[in-house]
C-alpha cells in the first residue's frame, strides 16, 4: 500500500489550494491529491462542463490571491462572468504554477492515511428527489451530467422535443438555456418548496462580527429602532433585483417570482440561482419555448410527468437540478464513523451523546435568539424538526468538534456554502494546515462543541438554506475574520477605513497571506493578533439614513 503523510480528497478549488498552502508551509510534504473524476477541477473539471456553462462570478472574484486568471477576451462574457472552460484553465493552469500535477492523482480512492483533508465540498453527490416512476420511458438525469458528451447526442437526438427540468439553482437556469440553444422546448419546474462588501455583511445579523456598529444593529441597540434598519435595508435591495428581473412582466415570469417577496433576500429560502443567461429573460417573457410552472412534481408518468395539482405536463426527458446531498463526503465514511466525523449521518448517536448534542442545541438557539432578537422571526420555524444527527459537527466549519485534544489527522474545506468561494477557501484551507501540522491553539473539546451548535444555530435562522447544509452567503468576511484571528494574521487588507467597509473585496486583496503566517510563526508571535474593530460615527449615520429612507419607502410594499 502506497502509505503517504497526507491525503487530500478532491481536485478542485479546495483540494489545490489546500494542496498549495500544506506544501508552502511544509514544502519536503509526502502528500497526495487524489480525484475519482479523470480530469482536475472539481465541479469544474473537464466531463462535468457543458455548451454555455456560465460562472456566478465576475472575472476578478473568481480566482486565489496568488494567481490572476487571465483574459483573453473569450472566456469572459459582455456582463463579466466567466465561462466555464475558463475556470477549468484556470485550475490547470494553477497547479501547473505551483507544481501540483506531479501530487495529484485521478481516478483514485482513499484507503488509509496519516492525515485527512476532505476537499469534495458540497456539491459531489447529487441529490434525486424520490419522485415516485409510473411507467415513464423516457430519459432521467441529474444536471451534473449535462457535461457529458452523451447527454449532448440525447439532448439534440430528433426524439426529444420536450424537457422538464425541476429545480430553481444556477444549474437549472443552465439546463433551460442549454436546451433552448438545442431548440427544443422546456417545461420548467422550479420547485418553490451580492457583493463582497463588510457594508454588505455588516448588515447581516451574525455571530462572527466584531464590529460596534455591526454589535449596535444587531446585539445591543434598540430593536424598535434597528430591525425595521436591517430589514429595510434588505428590501431596497430585493426591490432593485426584482425590478431589474420584471418578474410582473408575463405570467411566465410571475411562476419565478420569490414566493417571499421582498424579505427573500434576507431569509433566503432558496440556493442561489443567478442568472448568468440574460438573453433568457426575453424566453422566459415570451413563454412559447420556455413555460414556468409553479406546482412540484407529483410522480414521473408516461409521456410526462403529474404535477400535484393534478395537472399533466408532457415531456420526453426530466432533467433534475435539484442540488446536492447533504450527505457529503459518503463514500469516505461508514455512517456510524460519520458521527465521529462530524458529518450528518443515517445512523443514530447513543443515548448519552444524543442528549448532550441535543441539549447543546437548545443552548445555541437561546444564544442566538438572545444576541441576535431579529432571528427570533426566523420563518417556518415551528415546522423544522431536524434529527441531532442531521447536523454537520465541525468547528469553523472546518474541524471535527468532537476530536480528542491529540488527534490531529482530519480537516475538511470547501464545506460551507458561501458566495465568498475563493476568499472562503483559502482562509479555510491555511486553518486546516496550520491545525493539522500542530501550529495553531484550538479551544477545549467542551467549547468547540458549544461553539459548533450556536453556529448550527445561528445558520437555521439566519438562512432557510442552512437548514440543509451551512450556509453563509452574506456573512463570509465576518467568517474570514474569525479563521485570520485564530491564526493571528490581520484580515484588513484595505488601506484606510472608508474602503474597509465601502470597497469591493476581491481575493487578491489577500496575496501574501499564506507567507505573512509563516513569518509571524518564524517571530514567534503566538496567538491571534489584535485587531482594531472601528466604530465610525460617519457610518453609523450612514447606516441610520439608509435604512430609514428604506423602510419609509417600502412600509407599503411589503409582501
Amino acid at each position: 500500500m502506497d502509505m503517504r503523510e497526507v491525503v487530500i480528497v478532491g481536485a478542485g478549488w479546495c483540494g489545490l489550494i489546500a494542496a498549495k498552502t500544506y506544501l508552502q508551509s511544509k514544502s519536503d510534504a509526502n502528500l497526495l491529491v487524489i480525484d475519482s473524476a479523470s480530469t482536475l477541477g472539481g465541479t469544474w473539471c473537464k466531463e462535468r462542463l457543458y455548451p454555455h456553462l456560465v460562472a456566478e462570478a465576475h472575472y476578478g472574484l473568481f480566482e486565489f490571491s496568488d494567481l490572476e486568471m487571465l483574459n483573453d477576451g473569450q472566456n469572459v462574457t459582455k456582463s463579466g462572468l466567466i465561462s466555464g472552460d475558463a475556470v477549468h484553465q484556470y485550475l490547470n493552469n494553477y497547479a501547473t504554477e505551483f507544481g501540483l500535477h506531479k501530487h495529484l492523482r485521478l481516478n483514485t480512492q482513499v484507503l488509509a492515511c496519516e492525515k485527512l483533508i476532505v476537499a469534495t465540498g458540497l456539491t459531489s453527490e447529487p441529490f434525486v428527489p424520490d419522485i415516485p416512476n409510473n411507467g415513464f420511458g423516457g430519459e432521467v438525469m441529474h444536471s451534473k451530467e449535462m457535461g457529458k458528451v452523451e447527454t449532448t447526442k440525447k439532448i439534440r437526438n430528433d426524439n426529444i422535443q420536450t424537457v422538464a427540468v425541476y429545480g430553481g439553482s444556477k444549474s437549472a437556469f443552465d439546463a433551460v438555456n442549454m436546451l433552448l440553444q438545442a431548440g427544443k422546448s422546456v417545461e420548467w419546474i422550479p420547485s418553490f418548496r451580492l457583493n463582497n462588501s463588510r457594508f454588505l455583511a455588516m448588515f447581516s445579523p451574525n455571530l462572527f462580527s466584531k464590529d460596534t456598529v455591526a454589535r449596535w444593529l444587531h446585539s445591543t441597540g434598540p430593536a424598535w429602532l434597528t430591525q425595521p434598519l436591517v430589514k429595510g435595508f434588505w428590501r431596497v435591495i430585493s426591490f432593485l433585483l426584482m425590478g431589474e428581473a420584471r418578474y410582473d412582466k408575463s405570467e411566465n415570469t410571475k411562476a419565478l417570482k420569490p414566493v417571499m417577496g421582498l424579505d427573500s433576500l434576507l431569509w433566503s429560502p432558496a440556493t442561489l440561482g443567478v442568472m448568468t443567461h440574460p438573453d433568457l429573460w426575453k424566453d422566459i417573457h415570451e413563454g412559447t419555448r420556455v413555460r414556468v410552472r409553479q406546482n412540484a412534481i407529483q410522480s414521473l408518468e408516461a409521456n410526462g410527468v403529474r404535477l400535484d395539482d393534478g395537472t399533466h405536463v408532457d415531456a420526453d426527458m426530466v432533467i433534475y437540478s435539484t442540488g446536492w446531498k447533504s450527505l457529503a463526503a459518503n463514500f469516505l465514511f461508514s455512517d456510524r464513523d460519520r458521527l465521529a466525523a462530524g458529518l450528518p449521518s443515517p445512523a443514530s448517536y447513543e443515548p448519552k451523546m444524543q442528549q448532550k448534542w441535543e441539549i447543546l442545541r437548545r443552548q445555541g438557539d437561546a444564544q442566538v435568539r438572545q444576541r441576535l432578537p431579529l432571528l427570533s422571526q426566523s420563518p417556518l420555524w415551528e415546522s423544522h424538526h431536524p434529527r441531532i444527527e442531521d447536523d454537520f459537527h465541525l468547528y469553523r466549519s472546518i474541524i471535527p468538534a468532537s476530536a480528542e485534544e491529540n488527534d490531529r489527522s482530519l480537516a475538511y474545506v470547501g464545506f460551507l456554502r458561501t458566495t465568498g468561494a475563493p476568499i472562503v477557501y483559502e482562509a479555510q484551507a491555511l486553518w486546516a494546515v496550520a491545525y493539522l501540522q500542530g501550529k495553531l491553539e484550538v479551544p477545549s473539546r467542551e467549547k468547540r462543541e458549544r461553539e459548533t451548535a450556536a453556529l448550527n444555530a445561528w445558520a437555521r435562522r439566519r438562512y432557510l438554506c442552512g437548514r440543509k447544509v451551512p450556509f453563509a452567503m452574506f456573512d463570509f468576511l465576518p467568517y474570514v475574520d474569525s479563521l485570520y484571528h485564530d491564526l493571528g494574521v490581520n484580515p484588513r487588507r484595505k488601506g484606510n477605513p472608508i474602503s474597509e467597509i465601502f470597497a469591493l473585496y476581491k481575493p487578491s486583496d489577500f496575496r501574501g497571506v499564506v507567507k505573512e503566517w509563516i513569518e509571524s510563526r518564524e517571530q514567534e508571535a503566538h496567538g491571534p493578533r489584535e485587531v482594531k474593530s472601528w466604530s465610525y460615527p460617519i457610518v453609523l449615520l450612514m447606516v441610520i439614513t439608509l435604512g430609514v429612507i428604506g423602510s419609509t419607502f417600502l412600509r407599503d410594499v411589503v409582501v
